[in-house]
């Protein structure tokens, strides 16, 4: 009844029910007959059903010697045979039941015809199903069925060697013997060795402990059987001796069997592993066979080639992949890798099949997927399983889970043929590995094979964990060569802070595999600027400045897990809190930052699943101290650099100044000790008019130095912040009208006009005095480097919360590559150098520094060609009509 339940071959399920049934009534009934000649009916009837069952069980188990699809003709032939045989069989048992019936119902005597029939029907019917057993066995082409009936001949043996050496034999020697009704008892064994032989291959589990028990009965019946025949051999041979020397009688035969017992229990073991259970020896033969390794160190994937060799060669199935724990991804890899050549054909098949039904992708991103996450559930089970697991018991869900016997029987699998076999690789009391085994025929996976499986990678798995501690070695050592590979690198390589933060990044994204970016710190701002995001890996955040930078964000984190996935709940504390949003990869980060100076922050981030390793950890967080103290020492270069072209600039200045008022000033002194000398010479030869002449002139080239060094007064002030501007409101037009005023001789004595464009209700937020500086500053220019005769426009207009006003004038203009320079202090053009216009290079520079600190700009607009003259213009901030007086001081910049 429980193979009935349980069987998968329903019709090789029900022809061995009909047969144990038809044992039962045979076996009750004779053990009860007396002289009911009915009940003798009965068992006759049922010993008569019971060989033709067998011989139709046979027929069908292991496999069907009656399918003709894909035979030869040979074993289409064999098979109408085997077909003419099991019809003549069950004809002619009927025909003898129908007889036995018929001289029943009559009471008459049984013909001596008809027993003689009954006796050769089960002479022909044994030797027939002697006949199957072997037809049966030579037409297996697998191992499996072969086992399957080895088992069967076993359980003949179990349940028929007590009934044969201890009554059978005997009584037809003439030796005594037991009672047929003790000797029988074993038969019950039959069909129980039957029943295992067709659920060997669906019984997951006890395969070991059935194979002990069989052992063990064996080695009781031959125990049984040897300690007869040394009883039944001292009674033939030692009888006479016996009267006499009882004591040495019987000394000798409780020697001989004690001393065959050990030998014959052994034998039984032997030949019971040997001849019943070949697949176990063959599995052990393979594993026990040496394989040499030519090399000490194993990579992961020499080390999963072993395995898959072994299993191939073990299992029969091209159809076998190996999954190694990752740490570093938290994943189960495939090793070795796919290959596009013929060779991986199966290992594709069984891959692509897989991941189907864990229900995931075979590509993501255009790269094929090669590994198994282990949040994935049937990866949990596994891991919790004692025992290999299908891969139907892998994905079950908790709702399906089976009870009672199911849990330890295949029945009927959701996936067929498909349900591979799945088994662990521990060492250390963790799972490193997975063994999956595909498809091999139809030859599903039971308890043998989970047995075998578990040894195989029992072997193997030190093995294993050593190749994945060398690879983890290897990786750090890499990790530690990239990381540090920059170490040799000058400082003085580095132009910019950009450029070592760039570097660094680099080799961090490069070493790492990932994305690095490298965040400068603005401490004026109180927040981190992206300055380099590089590598092949997803972005920390898509924003480029974090803002709201608290302490506790200058401590480095390690945040890890799977990618594209929020952080858990309980890990947000682990998260910066200046990032504006949560980030859904792995990353580190490593803050450049010592004695409370901050400089910014490396981050590494990940696109796959990435678990730290404290040796990465500390390798990371070492690196960031390198690039801590090289952009600590690059920002001193810079300084110091900054500081010697600062220096270089101020020599120069100095020399330039140094020549400019050697310039500028040797014209009017020259002039002022020229007419000093004429009029010490020849004072009393002059007349009055000539001598005024003279007197004036050498007071205008007086009037020209006392203004250059007027000018140059003011530029060393405005440079020392010596004086502070007060910023009020200033009506334009005033102050333009003072000006014009003060510049009227000069215009009225070069024939000059000055249009004026400014409306009467524009104020300015400016100081009064440098305000009319810089106008006069910017007009005086026009005037001296334009014609005579030409006119100046002076304009303003408001822009928004600015009012513009311009200088316009007719003069040689400004070359283009000249404008960007010509606010700088002792600044001239070279065609100024030896014009008859003096200056000192300072009244641009004068003006671009009060617009500064008023709050406003300056600027020039030229086409530097002659003729077209140039625009000088600056702006400054507006302020109302009818404004409030309001008075600010302002500090000038140095």
């Amino acid at each position: 009844m429980f193979v009935w339940v349980y069987a998968r071959n329903r019709q090789v399920a029900f022809r061995l029910l009909c047969l144990c049934m038809a044992l039962i009534v045979a076996f009750t009934v004779r053990s009860s007959v007396s002289a009911n000649k009915w009940l003798g009916f009965v068992s006759d009837t049922g010993s008569i059903l019971a060989v033709i069952f067998l011989s139709a069980f046979l027929m069908v188990f292991p496999k069907s010697i009656t399918a003709n699809q894909n035979s030869s003709s040979v074993t289409r032939y064999l098979a109408w045979i085997s077909k003419i045989y099991l019809a003549l069989i069950s004809g002619s048992g009927i025909f003898i039941i129908a007889a036995f019936f018929n001289s029943y119902l009559l009471q008459a005597k049984v013909a001596d015809w008809l027993s003689f029939s009954d006796l050769s029907y089960f002479l022909v019917t044994l030797t027939g199903i002697l006949g199957l057993i072997i037809y049966s066995y030579q037409r297996s082409t697998v191992h499996w069925e072969r086992q399957q009936m080895s088992l069967f001949v076993a359980g003949v043996i179990l349940s028929a060697a007590p009934l044969l050496f201890f009554t059978v034999i005997p009584r037809i020697l003439h030796l005594p013997f037991f009672n047929g009704r003790i000797t029988t008892i074993t038969l019950f064994l039959f069909p129980l060795a039957l029943g295992y032989s067709i659920l060997r291959y669906q019984i997951l589990v006890f395969d070991t402990y059935v194979r002990k028990t069989v052992a063990a009965l064996f080695g009781m019946i031959f125990l049984a059987i040897v300690v007869y025949v040394v009883v039944a051999l001292g009674n033939i041979f030692l009888i006479g001796y016996m009267p006499q020397h009882r004591n040495l009688y019987e000394l000798v035969i409780v020697g001989s069997a004690t001393f065959l017992s050990p030998l014959v229990w052994r034998l039984a073991k032997v030949l019971t592993e040997n001849v019943f259970f070949r697949e176990v020896v063959q599995y052990r033969r393979f594993l026990q066979e040496p394989m040499v390794i030519s090399d000490e160190t194993l990579e992961v994937s020499d080390a999963a080639s072993l395995i898959t060799s072994a299993a191939i060669y073990t299992f029969d199935t091209a159809q076998v992949c190996v999954f190694v724990f990752d740490e570093s991804s938290g994943q189960y890899r495939l090793y070795p890798g796919l290959t596009d050549g013929a060779g991986d054909a199966s290992r594709r098949v069984l891959l692509t099949s897989l991941l189907h039904t864990f229900q995931l992708p075979f590509t993501a991103r255009e790269s094929p997927i090669d590994y198994l996450d282990t949040f994935l559930p049937a990866i949990q089970r596994l891991q919790l399983a004692r025992r290999p697991l299908l891969l139907s018991e892998a994905i079950r869900s908790a709702e399906n889970k089976q009870t009672g016997l199911k849990r330890f029987l295949t029945v009927e699998s959701p996936l067929g043929e498909e349900d591979w076999l799945l088994v662990p690789i521990r060492a250390q009391g963790k799972m490193i590995g997975i063994m999956v085994l595909g498809e091999r025929g139809h030859q599903p996976y039971a308890g043998p094979d989970l047995e075998i499986a578990q040894s195989l990678t029992a072997r193997f798995s030190m093995m294993l964990e050593m190749a994945r501690l060398y690879a983890r070695a290897t990786q750090h050592t890499n990790l530690l060569n990239n990381l540090y590979s920059i170490s040799t690198m000058p400082n003085s390589a580095f132009n910019t802070l950009k450029d070592a933060a760039n570097t660094y990044a680099v080799i961090a994204a490069d070493a790492t595999a990932s994305a690095a970016e490298m965040w400068l710190y603005d401490e004026q701002a109180s927040a981190l600027q992206l300055a380099v995001a590089t590598g092949h890996g997803p972005r920390l955040t898509a924003y480029s400045r974090l803002t709201g930078i608290q302490e506790s964000d200058w401590t480095t984190r390690f945040v890890q897990g799977q990618p594209s996935l929020p952080v858990k709940e309980e890990t947000d504390g682990a998260l910066p809190g200046c990032l504006p949003e949560q980030p859904l990869h792995p990353f580190a980060w490593l803050p450049l930052r010592k004695k409370g100076r901050s400089i910014g922050v490396l981050v590494v981030t990940y696109g796959r699943p990435h678990y730290f390793f404290k040796e990465e950890m500390r390798a990371l967080e070492m690196f960031a101290s390198q690039c801590l103290a090289v952009l600590e020492n690059v920002q001193m270069t810079i300084a110091l650099r900054a500081a010697y072209e600062r220096q270089k600039e101020l020599d120069q200045l100095k020399d330039q100044f140094i020549m400019t008022a050697s310039h500028e000033l040797r014209t009017p002194l020259t002039t002022v000790l020229g007419y000093i000398e004429l009029l010490d010479q020849y004072h009393e030869r002059l007349e009055v008019e000539s001598r005024s002449e003279f007197i004036d002139k050498a007071r205008r080239g007086c009037d020209e130095l006392s203004l250059l060094v007027s000018n140059i007064m003011d530029a060393s002030r405005v440079n020392m912040d010596a004086a502070a501007v007060r910023l009020r409101p200033i009506p334009l037009a005033r102050a333009v009208s003072h000006v014009l005023e003060i510049l009227e001789a000069t215009l009225t004595g070069e024939q000059r006009t000055v249009q004026t464009q400014i409306a009467e209700d524009l104020y300015v937020k400016a100081d009064d005095v440098p305000l009319r500086q810089v106008l006069l500053n910017i007009m005086s220019n026009a005037l001296k480097y334009s014609p005579s005769g030409s006119s100046i426009i002076l304009s303003a207009i408001q822009k928004q919360e600015v009012i513009i006003i311009t200088v316009q004038d007719h003069g040689f203009g400004v070359p283009l590559e000249d404008q960007q320079r010509l606010f700088e202090r002792f600044v001239r053009l070279e065609r100024d150098m030896n014009s008859p216009v003096r200056g000192a290079g300072l009244g641009l520079f004068i003006c671009r520094r009060l617009l500064e600190a008023m709050g406003g700009r300056i600027w020039l607009e030229s086409s530097g060609q002659p003729g077209e003259g140039s625009t000088f213009s600056f702006a400054l901030p507006v302020v109302s009509k009818n404004p409030l007086i309001e008075t600010e001081t302002v500090q000038l910049p140095v």
